[in-house]
């Protein structure tokens, strides 16, 4: 299965427009947003998973609501499935995405074993990294990238392919 992978998109809709645009035309399946969408952009995923009949997983980051507690942030529309951490099976394999600004949890879901691939964003740098079977991945940020190009990620979990898009 392929993967699209984006992050910190900071509610910015031209940039996400052409990441996911990128995405679904490199095939992706499955759509995985790692935090700090903005609610505009959770619209625009989920429309565009309407149109291409895929599924995404979001995470909730830390520009994302209010507080912990404030239920119109979490609100799940068709196509999505929004929380902290949502946990997903992705071509036979056990995979979670989450943000990454709360470390002690991004650490155990790494460490944990349950686990592939741990999505996450937060830093707007891509980057990935094996920690024993687990592959921590992050996108980078295709709206407010810090040290480098706008990037998004592809990931085939049949082969293992990493391949992160500049998005232009």
């Amino acid at each position: 299965m392929k993967i699209g992978i984006l992050s910190d998109t900071h509610n910015h809709l031209p940039e996400t427009r052409r990441a996911l645009d990128l995405l679904v035309a490199e095939g992706a399946e499955c759509l995985v947003h790692c935090g700090d969408a903005g609610e505009d952009v959770v619209g625009l995923v989920s429309a565009v998973c309407q149109t291409h009949d895929l599924h995404a997983y979001i995470a909730l980051g830390n520009c994302d609501y209010a507080s912990a507690g404030d239920e119109r942030f979490v609100a799940n529309l068709p196509g999505i499935e929004r929380s902290i951490q949502p946990e997903f099976e992705a071509g036979g394999h056990r995979c979670t995405v989450l943000h990454g600004h709360d470390r002690r949890r991004l650490e155990i879901a790494v460490t944990s074993g349950q686990f592939a691939y741990v999505f996450t964003g937060h830093t707007h740098r891509p980057s990935g990294k094996h920690t024993g079977a687990t592959f921590l991945l992050n996108p980078g940020s295709c709206a407010r990238p810090r040290w480098g190009p706008p990037t998004v990620l592809l990931l085939d979990t049949h082969t293992g392919q990493t391949n992160w898009f500049t998005v232009m």
